[in-house]
């Protein structure tokens, strides 16, 4: 089974940054697309909460270095889908072309740029607390 995080409840949702705070999960198995509610806070207990739905294949655009550890530890297989925005049918796409990198400890940090996704927040303050003074 495959597992997305995924920003709504809707159809063609897009996928979410947010891999332990996904509100939703899009999980496909034999051509049938299911959304759940997660009702899971934090990575290890959503990637926990995945392998007891057979999840076998995580596809994501971000996460951290714990959960990623836990799937692989699980042998779930997990997918970069990238940075751009994407909605779920275009990545499932792309996963069933073959276009997206499986993530391993050796690209792990490269393709999620763990700390880009931090920095954004930090720059936007510096950016804030700078303009304060012109």
């Amino acid at each position: 089974m495959i597992a997305i995080p995924v920003k709504t409840n809707k159809e063609n949702t897009a996928v979410s940054t947010m891999f332990g705070k996904a509100k939703y999960f899009a999980l496909i198995s034999n051509d049938k697309i299911e959304i759940i509610r997660n009702e899971h806070a934090g990575g290890r207990a959503v990637a926990t909460w995945l392998k007891s739905m057979n999840v076998d294949i995580l596809i994501t655009s971000h996460m951290g270095d714990n959960p990623f550890s836990v799937l692989l530890e699980m042998g779930i297989k997990v997918y970069f889908a990238g940075n751009e925005r994407i909605e779920m049918n275009d990545v499932l796409l792309k996963y069933a072309d073959g276009e997206l990198p499986p993530l391993t400890l050796e690209n792990f940090k490269t393709l999620m740029k763990d700390d880009l996704h931090n920095n954004r927040k930090s720059k936007n303050k510096e950016l804030n607390k700078s303009s304060i003074f012109i």
